[in-house]
């Protein structure tokens, strides 16, 4: 007889150690978190007879209890009731850092249809760090026992490995995307400041024209439309000539007031593929030049 319980014995561990295992391979091949959760969720089936399970992942920013997945519901006990890790029975055991068992729950009369008379609570550790909880539920009474707190507490040392690279993970590429927007936002930053440094170059490059060519082009405009005056009875092609003076003195004089108003330059190409110029709006159309007759 016993060389009978002895080989039954063996058998379960073997069937356990098996689930176990398998546990791990779905672990390390996880892929998506949400789908991995449920899987050990399932495994541990094989493992425990319960017909309500749920995963708790602990939220150091918020300081709670999160339901990441469930199976059959979400079993909890005295949840109205707070804790400092959020409420129910499952933040107490994260809060304690160790694993309840009741076997025999009598709630009284009670309005759930399904009533939970067997409760098992395990708290997920990475090293003394909570990294979640693991509840089970069974509606009939000595569901659980100390064996089935044992190898799910090993199952739970697995699932805390998982549970600890998935959030490093989440933390990881959280990171990299607040530095890709630190990053674009340097970059809007540096192009802002570069435009600002050629609105300024520009602005006294236009100062300095101003000053440099406006007050010898008025001396030149006025003397040019003196002479033109005094020659009024010269040569066409010598009015001609002076004419242009003129005319083309006023297009610089226009350009000069057209840099003066420049808030936000334009480049375009002055030659394909060459040499940048910046788009002017003189406000009239460009004179045409007088092309002189040649004569004397």
């Amino acid at each position: 007889m016993k060389n009978i319980e002895s080989a039954a014995t063996i058998e379960e561990n073997g069937s356990e150690l098996e689930v176990l295992f398998r546990i791990s391979q779905v672990i390390q091949s996880c892929s998506a978190p949400e789908t991995t959760y449920k899987s050990v969720l399932d495994l541990l089936e094989q493992l425990v007879d319960f017909e309500f399970a749920a995963l708790f992942i602990y939220d150091e920013r918020l300081k709670k209890l999160n339901l990441v997945a469930d199976k059959g519901h979400a079993v909890d006990l005295i949840q109205p009731v707070s804790f400092d890790m959020g409420n129910g029975l499952s933040a107490w055991v994260a809060k304690q850092k160790r694993p309840i068992l009741l076997s025999e729950l009598h709630r009284g009369k009670s309005e759930d249809k399904t009533p939970v008379r067997s409760f098992l609570s395990i708290p997920l550790l990475l090293g003394d760090r909570v990294i979640g909880v693991m509840n089970f539920g069974h509606t009939r009474a000595g569901s659980f026992n100390r064996h089935n707190l044992q190898v799910l507490t090993i199952a739970a040392g697995q699932l805390s490995v998982i549970i600890e690279r998935t959030l490093y993970f989440n933390r990881l590429a959280e990171t990299n995307r607040a530095l890709e927007e630190a990053n674009l936002q340097l970059k809007a930053a540096q192009q802002a400041l570069v435009e600002r440094e050629r609105l300024a170059a520009v602005g006294e490059v236009a100062v300095t024209v101003n000053h440099e060519i406006n007050n010898p082009l008025t001396v030149i405009i006025g003397n040019a439309e003196l002479l033109l005056k005094d020659l009024a009875a010269a040569e066409p092609g010598v009015l001609a000539k002076v004419g242009n003076i003129v005319t083309e003195s006023k297009r610089i004089a226009q350009i000069t007031r057209a840099l003066r108003r420049i808030d936000r330059p334009v480049s375009v190409d002055y030659l394909p593929g060459g040499a940048k110029m910046i788009r002017l709006d003189t406000g009239e159309a460009a004179p045409k030049r007088q092309v002189s007759s040649g004569s004397k």
